[in-house]
């Protein structure tokens, strides 16, 4: 399902049509997740928006940086509705740093988080009416287990819902 790098990152690959696409989490999305996940009983859900750089043939995302929770968002402890007003100057402060928007994240209050049919609607009509050339959007829900087993993360398209491959180990890195 995914894979650490030498520096910690996690790395997935999803099957979109024909391509197959590494999205790589940098140490610091990482960490803004963790500084955020709800820990405690009165923890709000959290979330913001997700940021890459994408190699010229689009076959790797490296996601650099994650935003919100804003002061303006909506939140409570199963609830979480981000400013949008506020999402659209993220993401065009984000693209004139040659970063593109890949996606949204946000917490459950559960160690292994799974998706809500809100969720995965909501991220099916982002992909439907943003202005991209992406293959998909990525949805990151972040539990309170530590990653990657306490991290959901899906490829949402006009295709539907892709989750990740499962890690296959080149010879060199053997299978333990």
């Amino acid at each position: 399902m995914c894979q650490l790098s030498k520096e910690q990152r996690i790395i997935y690959r999803f099957k979109i049509e024909n391509t197959i696409l590494t999205v790589e989490l940098s140490d610091s999305v990482l960490a803004h997740f963790n500084q955020h996940a709800q820990h405690s009983d009165a923890s709000p859900e959290a979330g913001g928006q997700l940021f890459a750089n994408i190699t010229e043939d689009g076959s790797h995302w490296f996601v650099s940086s994650a935003t919100g929770p804003r002061p303006s968002d909506h939140r409570s402890r199963f609830f979480f509705h981000p400013d949008r007003r506020t999402e659209r100057r993220e993401i065009q402060d984000e693209y004139e740093q040659g970063k593109h928007y890949v996606g949204d994240w946000h917490t459950h209050p559960q160690q292994s988080p799974q998706p809500s049919a809100s969720d995965t609607r909501s991220m099916g009509e982002i992909f439907e009416k943003s202005i991209h050339q992406l293959p998909g959007i990525l949805m990151i829900i972040v539990g309170t287990h530590s990653p990657p087993e306490g991290t959901w993360i899906s490829m949402h398209s006009s295709l539907g819902t892709a989750l990740p491959l499962p890690f296959e180990p080149s010879p060199r890195q053997g299978r333990g």
